[in-house]
């Protein structure tokens, strides 16, 4: 069963996006910070990441830098979803595979976590 790891500060919709997913039979574990985020990584190796990068202590690029830095967790797709719509440019040289502006539809969302899922099956996971 693919994993997903949910990054996102805002219980709401962290529960509402590993409910969406878990629904979906992709297993969710979720973090509401950048360092819990990274605590989890520490041993977890998911499919995709779902990051907000507009979090109180630290921002989502601190948990994408380290995805992008782990050589276990390159192949690790990762969403990043924030309510700035600006914040594109920010991330656009660490690294992600997509960028969602907040609000994000539920359907939306979880066509393209399996889409990108997939796409990682058929490129050789």
């Amino acid at each position: 069963m693919p994993l997903a790891l949910v990054v996102e500060d805002d219980a709401d919709i962290r529960l509402l996006f590993a409910d969406a997913l878990d629904a979906r039979g992709i297993s969710s574990i979720t973090a509401e910070s950048a360092d819990e985020a990274i605590a989890l990584l520490q041993t977890a190796t998911p499919d995709v990441a779902l990051i907000d990068m507009n979090m109180p202590t630290k921002p989502g690029s601190v948990v994408l830098e380290y995805i992008n830095q782990t050589p276990r967790l390159k192949r690790t797709k990762r969403i990043v979803i924030t309510a700035n719509a600006l914040a594109e440019s920010v991330v656009e040289g660490i690294g992600t595979d997509l960028f969602l502006v907040k609000p994000v539809s539920i359907r939306e969302l979880l066509t393209l976590v399996h889409r990108l899922i997939e796409s990682e099956d058929r490129d050789g996971a």
